[in-house]
């Protein structure tokens, strides 16, 4: 008998493998991979679970709500696209028979350890298991986490079971309900998405669109003076700022636009000291990573996943915002010196006889901030160079100097009015060397002296008015949703992503759908309890007291029932209500998705999302009688228009093009794409 280590994907498996000391083959069984290592006589097995392989189901299927009954299942018999998963359940089965002793080795995270736990118990049909807990995977860390061996963190289990139950009965019942108050009203079916955190997200988007809408612009007006200042001009502004009062601002206008001279006033000159970055979590690289290259949250969570496994960064899903000495400063510097892309900084923080980063306030106990392992990169697709980049730079500013900025502040007097102007340069670039993301104005600093006289240029009258507040981009909105405790650093750009494929949501700065309108609009006016960000933090924190050892999941569960029983009681006395206004946007959504004259029968075109694979397409109303169709490009964005092609006549949609739109026939082999398929 041996060890059956359960991993997470594929290619976390072959790293562990290739670190455990002994010999080391590859088997395939059923079409799956995996790994028997020869060591000390014994047996050890390295196999994957391709991610989650169980999912929660209702117990005895049925379309009512309110439903608690529910239950672990595999989770190809869940999900009919999950097929392939059943290979892998068989696999572990397999070796499970094999083994006497079993290991968990997947992420070591709340998602990873119900993972990890579901395989074994389910597959393995044990309960018993050690636990390997890494934050790299390098062949150092993980051969260290092979030898020091941790129990399975129970507690972290029932949190990650229990949050799923949670997020089902909440996903399920409201979505159900949603749909039923539709088919009520209507006597059409409509599937619905709502969720404990993704409808709160949505009422936070939908109160930032109502206060755009309500905003009204007021004017306002600036007075500026262009200064010659030795070699330079510069722009001073009227020390009162936005003048609301035209008359008064144009009579401003009138009195120094004939100025000649300015006197200084005032001269500052401070120098401030600039600290290096903390260390990335998730969350600041999100927003890192959308300010410099504009990656989604999502991208960017999944594309660091991907330079995890690949064993270049570690585990990015953390919130911590620290270095500990164990992962061994100066030798991760000294590895990615070999990097000709980082060897000059590497150099220079290798020079220093002791390295200190530094460290900012946020702290995970499971794992420490985002680093980069200095195992040297083989192959990246051009967003994983950016990203890892992004990251390794980010790490050799943490242990940079500080960054000294000098600013030279001035106030002047034209005609009795007081103006100001200010310039700044860098003095020592410190960290600035190793982050060259940061950006900063660079001026020189003129040498003033009270009582100088300054040549007056000109001076202007702009006229602007208040803006409203900016809408969110997806990186603003998951850390809105950090701010508001809403989530976890895990699911949050998961659920932005939902708001986009539900099509509650539209562009990158963010605007909501009238179908997301009218969801918020029902839900708040009949009941309000189901947007409550309140109740939704109050359920995240129980969870996080199950995480604690602090709570049983059980009495939690219990009490979400009782409070979804009580929402969803007051839901169904107000069914009709809610699924006519619903109806309503869902109708105002068709007519706006109509593209144009089926060639073939006369009925409407329209665009459809295929509910088998959630692929967009236009299709003929008429379906099945008439099956005209016609493929998409799967990408946001696209909109119907009133052109048609002058080749072959059918109607014509806008796509994005890059940063630009462009109107294009509905039918691919159409000759008028001819020009596009030659470039």
């Amino acid at each position: 008998m041996g060890t059956l280590i359960i991993t997470e994907k594929p290619k976390v498996s072959q790293r562990i493998a290739s670190a455990i000391p002994g010999e080391v083959k590859r088997r395939r069984s059923g079409g799956v991979s995996y790994f028997e290592i020869s060591c000390n006589g014994e047996k050890i097995y390295v196999a994957s679970a391709a991610g989650h392989l169980y999912s929660l189901r209702e117990k005895k299927s049925s379309y009512s709500y309110p439903v608690f009954d529910v239950e672990w299942a595999p989770l190809y018999e869940v999900d009919r696209s999950k097929g392939y998963t059943r290979r892998y359940i068989s696999l572990l089965k397999k070796l499970a028979s094999q083994a006497e002793r079993f290991i968990i080795a997947t992420d070591y995270d709340i998602e990873g350890e119900l993972l990890g736990y579901n395989a074994l118990r389910f597959a393995c049909s044990a309960t018993r298991a050690k636990r390997m807990r890494f934050s790299a995977l390098t062949k150092h860390d993980l051969r260290r986490a092979y030898e020091n061996l941790a129990e399975v963190d129970i507690a972290l289990v029932k949190a990650g079971e229990a949050r799923h139950i949670m997020d089902w009965y909440w996903g399920i019942n409201t979505s159900r309900a949603l749909s039923s108050a539709v088919k009520r009203a209507s006597k059409r079916f409509t599937t619905f998405s709502a969720g404990r955190v993704q409808t709160p997200a949505l009422a936070i988007l939908v109160q930032r669109e109502r206060e755009i809408a309500r905003f009204v612009p007021e004017p306002f007006w600036r007075l500026s003076a262009r200064l010659q200042v030795g070699r330079s001009r510069v722009k001073a502004e009227h020390e009162r700022g936005r003048l609301f009062d035209g008359d008064e601002a144009r009579r401003l206008h009138s009195k120094l636009r004939d100025a000649k001279e300015a006197t200084v006033e005032l001269v500052e000159l401070k120098e401030s000291v600039v600290p290096p970055p903390v260390p990335f979590d998730l969350g600041t690289l999100q927003s890192e990573a959308y300010r410099y290259f504009r990656l989604s949250p999502k991208a960017t969570q999944d594309t660091a996943q991907a330079l995890y496994e690949a064993g270049l960064i570690s585990y990015p899903r953390t919130s911590s915002q620290k270095l500990p000495p164990t992962i061994g400063y100066r030798q991760i510097i000294k590895a990615l010196g070999e990097n000709p892309a980082f060897a000059n900084l590497a150099q220079l923080l290798l020079a220093r006889e002791k390295l200190y980063p530094r460290q900012g306030k946020k702290e995970d106990p499971a794992h420490p901030a985002i680093y980069p392992t200095g195992v040297k990169p083989k192959k990246l697709s051009q967003r994983e160079e950016k990203l890892y980049s992004l990251i390794v730079h980010r790490f050799l500013a943490t242990f940079g100097e500080p960054m000294r900025r000098a600013k030279l502040s001035a106030r002047v007097r034209i005609a009795d009015e007081p103006f100001s102007f200010s310039r700044g340069r860098t003095v020592e670039e410190g960290w600035r060397v190793f982050y060259p993301y940061a950006k900063l104005e660079e001026h020189t600093l003129p040498r003033l002296r009270r009582g100088d006289v300054l040549r007056v240029l000109e001076v202007s009258l702009e006229e602007d008015e208040t803006k409203p507040p900016e809408r969110y981009n997806p990186a603003s909105l998951v850390a809105e949703l950090e701010r508001r405790g809403l989530g976890t650093k895990a699911t949050r750009a998961e659920v932005v992503d939902t708001l986009y494929r539900r099509e509650y949501i539209t562009g990158t700065r963010i605007r909501v759908t009238p179908i997301g309108m009218s969801v918020i609009e029902a839900l708040e006016e009949h009941v309000p309890e189901i947007i409550s960000e309140e109740l939704t933090r109050r359920f995240e924190q129980k969870l996080e007291e199950i995480q604690q050892g602090r709570a049983e999941p059980e009495h939690t569960l219990e009490e979400a029932r009782r409070e979804l029983t009580r929402i969803l009681e007051n839901f169904r006395l107000r069914e009709r209500e809610i699924g006519e206004k619903l109806s309503k946007a869902i109708e105002e959504k068709r007519r706006g998705d109509v593209v144009g004259e089926c060639p073939r029968c006369g009925g409407e075109l329209r665009i459809i999302r295929s509910k088998k694979t959630g692929k967009r397409f236009i299709g003929c109303e008429n379906y099945p009688e008439c099956e005209v169709s016609y493929p998409l490009p799967q990408k946001r964005g696209i909109y119907p228009t009133d052109k048609r092609c002058n080749v072959c006549g059918l109607p014509m949609v806008s796509l994005p093009l890059g940063k630009r739109r462009v109107l294009s026939c509905i039918d691919m082999n159409c000759k008028s794409k001819e020009k596009y398929r030659k470039k």
